[in-house]
């Protein structure tokens, strides 16, 4: 199969990057030909797949605004190329871009939307909302795959989607990269012995998430000094988190480890005793969390979105903006490595049987070869 795939998302630095990454590998590794059209400058050697970066500019958070304005060049590409089927990944501007190839080429269209939230803290997340809202009853695709049934719920179905073409297809990572047994001496050594630990852009919403960990570390360093705190990341908000840290005197107890490869990451998610993860907004999931679910590590996660439906019983739930209730589940978790052990091991199997690329592969197979066969919508 000839795929052209559309995206706004790529690379191994962000968590929709990876996962479009694994997606796109997996594809390529089953034989699919695949013409990536792609906003981001990211890009991997595989005999099947060729690149195409569309010249966009200034920063990347306008970049998916900027590609239908390259219209003719993607329908250029498209042309020569050939696919099958056309792939649009992320926003409702790729799917626009997708639209057009349909309409153009009359082969099937398939829209990927991860992410939609009401709660939006920023301008530019305001934008996006509005976005979706007005453009994704109107474009036209076969299929409208969304990461959660709550996306679809709250969302799509009462902005007026036909419910049959909306596909669940649970966000996933490539298995083989998550190795409980892994071991890394350095991040013991530079942080310690005891890490409970984050990983998380440091964008706005991240930011709000994260605060109420920071706050929690005060009552887990009264109980357990020798726990450290260590937040990975960077993003333009991170200097809140910085203050927060330093208003609470928390500096020994909570740690920034910046920005850490996607090679390097893997030692951090194998010394992480506790991973705790905070939304404060309506988001569908994070692949920050399957990672940690991935390499068996013991979560603790705020009950808002779809967390508890994506998580179910391999994690401690907390409410939402509970600093109080996050430190007592920290806390629970130190004081019980039997607990943490099992919820791992719960973990691990959970995302085995749910959460990996090839799974989600197979689903997708499916649906492409279902409307090449059939006739489009």
């Amino acid at each position: 199969m000839k795929i052209l795939y559309l995206t706004s998302v790529f690379g191994d630095k962000g968590g929709s990057e990876i996962y479009t990454r694994d997606l796109i590998e997996e594809l390529a590794v089953r034989g699919n030909k695949i013409l990536v059209i792609t906003t981001e400058p990211f890009k991997f050697s595989h005999k099947n797949v060729s690149f195409f970066q569309l010249p966009v500019f200034g920063h990347h958070a306008f970049h998916k605004f900027e590609a239908p304005f390259f219209y003719f060049s993607v329908i250029k590409k498209a042309s020569e190329f050939k696919p099958d089927l056309v792939q649009s990944h992320s926003n409702s501007m790729m799917g626009f871009l997708g639209h057009m190839i349909k309409r153009k080429l009359k082969i099937p269209h398939i829209l990927l939307i991860e992410l939609i939230s009401s709660y939006n803290q920023t301008f530019h997340a305001k934008v996006i909302f509005q976005t979706e809202k007005f453009l994704l009853p109107k474009l036209n695709y076969d299929k409208l795959i969304v990461w959660t049934e709550r996306i679809k719920q709250n969302f799509l179905l009462p902005w007026g989607i036909d419910g049959k073409k909306i596909v669940i297809l649970p966000a996933s990572l490539k298995l083989e990269n998550y190795n409980p047994a892994h071991k890394s001496s350095w991040v013991k050594e530079k942080y310690g012995e005891n890490l409970i630990v984050s990983m998380k852009t440091m964008w706005t919403t991240n930011v709000e998430g994260l605060k109420y960990i920071v706050k929690a570390m005060q009552k887990v360093s009264e109980k357990h000094p020798d726990w450290k705190y260590v937040i990975f990341g960077e993003g333009k908000d991170k200097h809140k988190l910085v203050s927060q840290v330093k208003e609470l005197g928390l500096e020994n107890n909570v740690i920034f480890g910046g920005h850490v490869s996607a090679e390097k990451a893997k030692d951090v998610l194998s010394e992480t005793a506790i991973a705790p993860h905070s939304f404060v907004y309506e988001f569908s999931t994070s692949i920050s969390l399957l990672e940690y679910l991935a390499t068996g590590r013991a979560c603790v996660v705020t009950d808002m979105g779809s967390v508890k439906e994506v998580v179910k019983d391999t994690a401690l739930l907390v409410p939402s903006e509970n600093s109080y209730k996050m430190a007592q589940a920290i806390n629970r978790l130190i004081e019980s490595p039997y607990l943490r052990e099992e919820l791992g091991k719960k973990a691990r199997k959970l995302f085995k049987s749910q959460y990996t690329i090839s799974k989600s592969v197979d689903l997708l197979e499916e649906i492409q070869n279902d409307l090449i066969l059939g006739e489009p919508l």
